[in-house]
């Protein structure tokens, strides 16, 4: 079965990846040193540099994806307008418990609740293959005036308030000295979710750790009247995933001025709506060698509109 799930993954790389791997392996043993470092997402930060991307438009949201070539890279992003008439966010699913919701994938959280556009957000503590598990949501997760779970004061957030505008906040912030939540400050919110640490602050990339990864991450406008869903493919021969300060750059020149990541590795989907109605997962995903399998995870937060669009 592992030899089969590898074969699997190799080969949908494509020839010119698979032709430069074969190359490597059989040059100098430095070359092979320098590759296995990548693969096994022990490498150094590298500098972005992306060429201009196309846009397609589609009523409330824009949608893109690029490929960058060292480090070998392949990315998507969703661009919404939080002033898009009947715009409506979701963040979900409903819990079973405070705290704990059913684990459910993007694509069946989009169909479920309408989103044209949807992105896993919050980290987990249990990781399952299968939908409806009860899982334990890492961080803060809200929604219309309703917490799910709690903060955790370590790691930051995305915040939409009531007023139409985005901000990625440390959740210490929405603590009181008690460590409870701050309901006073919350009641200004309308959704949030937890992520992990920020990559870009004021327009500046920051530093953070060199481990290679699928990556989720979300961007803000510098207005905050602009989110970003960015979905990084990782473990290919032909996208290898990037480090925290690599997913800072891409956000900033995809137009971010603050960024954060949410859960990431193989729970990595970006998940629109088709024009004829169906459903695409935009990244492919890969987990236990496997590609283009799309995990169950904790929390979600979704976009839809209201009537035509």
């Amino acid at each position: 079965m592992h030899r089969k799930r590898i074969y699997q993954s190799f080969k949908f790389i494509c020839p010119w990846a698979f032709l430069g791997l074969v190359i490597a392996l059989f040059s100098s043993c430095t070359t092979l040193s320098i590759v296995t470092e990548i693969l096994s997402g022990r490498d150094r930060d590298r500098e972005i540099a992306l060429q201009p991307v196309h846009w397609q438009e589609r009523g409330p949201l824009r949608y893109t994806s690029g490929r960058i070539e060292n480090p070998p890279l392949s990315f998507w992003v969703v661009a919404i307008d939080l002033d898009s008439p009947g715009l409506q966010v979701v963040v979900g699913p409903e819990p079973l418990e405070y705290g704990i919701v059913p684990s459910i994938r993007v694509s069946t959280f989009a169909k479920r609740y309408g989103c044209f556009a949807a992105i896993n957000a919050n980290p987990f503590d249990r990781v399952s293959n299968r939908e409806g598990e009860p899982t334990r949501v890492i961080g803060i997760a809200f929604h219309e005036g309703q917490i799910l779970s709690n903060p955790i004061p370590r790691y930051w957030a995305l915040l939409i308030f009531k007023d139409g505008t985005a901000r990625i906040v440390p959740q210490n912030s929405l603590l009181l000295p008690d460590r409870t939540p701050d309901y006073q400050f919350l009641d200004s919110v309308r959704y949030a979710v937890g992520g992990f640490f920020p990559v870009l602050r004021d327009g500046i990339p920051l530093a953070g750790r060199g481990t290679r990864y699928p990556r989720s991450a979300v961007g803000v406008s510098q207005d905050g009247k602009i989110l970003y869903l960015l979905a990084i493919n990782g473990r290919l021969l032909d996208s290898i995933g990037t480090t925290e300060h690599e997913t800072g750059q891409l956000l900033s020149i995809l137009g971010a001025w603050e960024g954060i990541l949410l859960d990431g590795g193989g729970s990595t989907s970006l998940v629109i709506q088709q024009t004829d109605g169906t459903y695409t997962i935009l990244n492919h995903p890969v987990q236990e060698m496997e590609l283009n399998f799309e995990r169950a995870v904790a929390t979600c937060i979704g976009f839809r509109i209201t009537g035509a669009w």
